[in-house]
């Protein structure tokens, strides 16, 4: 049996059923972690029947990578709406940098859910981020081509460094409970400033 399947509903009773067990599993994952959530609890907080957890997940893996899923498919669409209008690259990043924030803010557990997956299996946590890296790539590519970022700097490592901004900025907003919008914008500011100037005067030799 493949312990990771999943099967979508396909009644609308169903997916409330599903919907209940997905919100269930995420605060239980984010708060408590992983390996202290059992099928059981999951169960019990969405209060549903014992047999319906089973009807859609063959295991809390299978969930849990359900959710690690949907996250990545969530970070994705959101920062294709917020870059559908932009003309350049800076701008694209500065849109997508705002939006991942804006979403991180609303939705914090999002952060211990990717970051939980350490402690799931080491290589989930690998493969979420090599595989975001590769799909970031792809996206700065045509930018080098067109002359609008450097030729000289390994787009690898630039996509991790961007993911890093992204990832850290995002827990500065995260960790001030009062953050505002604006708050959110100066950030994303201060960022971009380093993006397009550098941290550094010139290097004299």
């Amino acid at each position: 049996m493949n312990k990771h399947e999943i099967r979508l509903p396909k009644t609308k009773v169903g997916q409330k059923s599903f919907k209940k067990i997905i919100k269930a599993g995420k605060l239980l994952y984010g708060k408590a972690g992983y390996n202290s959530t059992s099928i059981n609890d999951i169960i019990s907080k969405a209060k549903v029947a014992a047999g319906t957890f089973y009807i859609y997940f063959d295991s809390k893996l299978a969930l849990y990578l359900y959710l690690l899923d949907e996250y990545g498919h969530n970070i994705r669409r959101t920062a294709t709406e917020a870059t559908r209008n932009c003309l350049t690259r800076y701008e694209m990043e500065k849109a997508g940098l705002k939006a991942f924030i804006m979403y991180v803010k609303e939705d914090p557990l999002a952060y211990k859910l990717v970051w939980e997956s350490l402690f799931v299996d080491p290589v989930i946590f690998k493969e979420y981020y090599t595989n975001f890296a590769s799909s970031y790539i792809n996206h700065l590519r045509p930018y080098v081509e067109n002359g609008e970022i450097r030729d000289d700097i390994d787009l690898e490592t630039v996509s991790y460094i961007l993911m890093g901004i992204s990832n850290f900025v995002g827990l500065q907003i995260v960790f001030n409970e009062k953050a505002t919008e604006n708050d959110v914008d100066f950030v994303v500011e201060e960022s971009m400033k380093l993006l397009n100037e550098g941290i550094f005067k010139k290097h004299r030799t």
